[in-house]
């Protein structure tokens, strides 16, 4: 199949695509449990409470949206209540990357900070 080299290149990938979408998106919400230089490891942990107690958008509320965008949702509230957990795979391309991390898929606000609850999540 991969062999250890295929094996350790398929690693380094899904660390490269979780930290691309760590540094794409640390500006709309704050990236938990990172090392030292501010990376992370294959998954990043966004948290979403600042975003819920500012507009009322929960982490249910954009797994939900992410869904319409036709992703796998995060996994919600764990390890931390009010968080997502982004596990991006090492085959995803940076096309898919970057569609995830658009502003109306991976952050609900969009430009729009005050953005309401009802907007964000489609209704």
């Amino acid at each position: 199949m991969m062999g250890a080299e295929g094996l350790k290149q398929a690693s380094q990938n899904a660390i490269l695509n979780a930290n691309y979408i760590a540094t794409r998106l640390k500006d709309a919400y704050p990236v938990l449990y990172t090392g030292r230089d501010g990376r992370v490891a294959h998954e990043c942990i966004l948290d979403i409470r600042p975003l819920k107690e500012e507009t009322g958008i929960s982490e249910l509320d954009i797994a939900k949206r992410l869904i319409d965008f036709g992703f796998h949702a995060p996994t919600m509230s764990f390890p931390v209540a009010g968080t997502l957990m982004v596990e991006p795979t090492e085959s995803e391309s940076k096309v898919e990357l970057d569609r995830f991390n658009r502003r109306d898929a991976g952050d609900p606000r969009g430009n729009r900070p005050r953005q309401s609850r009802r907007m964000a999540v489609g209704g």
